[in-house]
């Protein structure tokens, strides 16, 4: 008899919410590459939650032909996590990409070969072959399929913010803290997981009813990316423009790389750096809420090395530091020689001198001041 009790019902409810939001991240035209590889990571979870969901209910005890049912995906879980992350930061596909989803393909074509055989084999199937190999086999690929891709979606991550800091102005808006929670999600559920994996292999079996407590979890997993990816999925992230694109490429193909030399003139960095600070300054230049190092290099006539060069070595800091240090000046100076008298004309000020954020804002002026927009225009006389 089929009956959706607390347990299928409380998996249901997390599927549905993954399933609805999957569907408003694919339909949304800003980060669509982004929005709908993580809408197919959601699926994934939620068809992994599918046989436990429909199994409290009593399907397979009146329908045992359903085993075997192509469920389960967990070789996409990795790269799918990658290219969502990937592709926030780098709205092009990278090359040969589908070359990534080839063991999940051979994974479905398994389950498909073994669904449609009659019941009898699918039984002796699973007690010969698939549980004591097969099983095995496939969930020792899927932690190494996460843990790969999970290592180098953190590396993405990382590296992604470094460039943010040499060569955006508003990185304080771009630091997307949601993927390093994403990152951290993924990584705790990985742990449940081979913990669980673990205590079946050295202490006791568990049974169908005492992996709840990990589904459950999955739901919560698929509840929090739907939501905070949604929340974020139409923020514009800088497209990350790497220097020399080919060399990650042929370095994976196995050939020899060879950069061509950086020339160093016989200049004084510290005087070139100064004067480009004062045309910078005298220019302007740093209101341009969506000033960059390349946008910055191209007024003053050079090229972005030699810029990034003279800012970190002539003047001890980076790109980013350097433009959000001169607009906070500026809110100083304008709140020294006019009146804000409330919250709005401070965010004016903010947003004359550059700022594009209320929150960006507050951060730089604490990090380059020691306190708060609102402690420092409290002082003034």
């Amino acid at each position: 008899m089929i009956s959706f009790g607390p347990m299928s019902i409380t998996l249901l409810i997390g599927a549905l919410y993954g399933v609805l939001f999957a569907v408003l991240l694919w339909f949304t035209r800003t980060n669509t590459l982004a929005n709908r590889f993580l809408a197919l990571l959601m699926l994934a979870f939620v068809m992994r939650m599918v046989p436990y969901i429909i199994g409290y209910a009593g399907f397979y005890d009146n329908y045992p032909w359903l085993s075997f049912m192509p469920y389960n995906v967990s070789l996409a879980f990795g790269p799918l996590l990658y290219l969502a992350l990937h592709s926030l930061s780098m709205p092009t596909l990278p090359r040969g990409w589908w070359w990534h989803f080839v063991p999940v393909a051979i994974q479905i074509g398994y389950y498909c070969v073994i669904f449609v055989q009659p019941l009898a084999f699918k039984n002796d199937w699973n007690s010969s072959a698939h549980v004591p190999i097969v099983e095995r086999v496939e969930l020792s690929l899927t932690f190494m399929s996460m843990g790969w891709y999970w290592y180098f979606s953190l590396a993405h991550h990382r590296a992604y913010q470094r460039w943010l800091e040499t060569n955006v102005s508003q990185a304080e808006d771009n630091r997307v803290e949601w993927v390093r929670n994403f990152l951290i999600a993924i990584a705790i559920t990985m742990v449940l997981w081979f913990g669980l994996v673990l205590f079946e292999a050295l202490v006791a079996k568990l049974n169908y009813f005492h992996r709840f407590p990990m589904y459950v979890w999955l739901g919560l997993l698929v509840y929090y990316l739907g939501t905070e990816g949604y929340r974020h999925a139409r923020h514009r992230y800088p497209v990350w423009n790497e220097p020399i694109p080919y060399v990650g490429e042929l370095a994976a193909q196995g050939e020899p790389v060879t950069l061509p030399p950086t020339p160093r003139e016989s200049v004084d960095i510290k005087a070139r750096a100064e004067k480009w600070r004062a045309q910078l300054v005298s220019e302007e230049w740093w209101r341009d809420q969506e000033l960059r190092l390349a946008s910055l290099s191209r007024k003053l006539g050079t090229n972005t090395s030699d810029l990034s060069r003279a800012i970190n070595e002539g003047l001890g800091m980076n790109f980013n530091e350097l433009i959000n240090r001169l607009r906070v000046d500026e809110v100083k100076r304008v709140l020294t020689t006019a009146t804000a008298t409330n919250e709005q004309s401070l965010l004016d000020v903010a947003f004359a001198a550059g700022f594009s954020s209320k929150a960006s804002f507050n951060r730089c002026f604490k990090l380059y001041t020691g306190e708060t927009p609102t402690a420092y225009r409290r002082q003034l006389p």
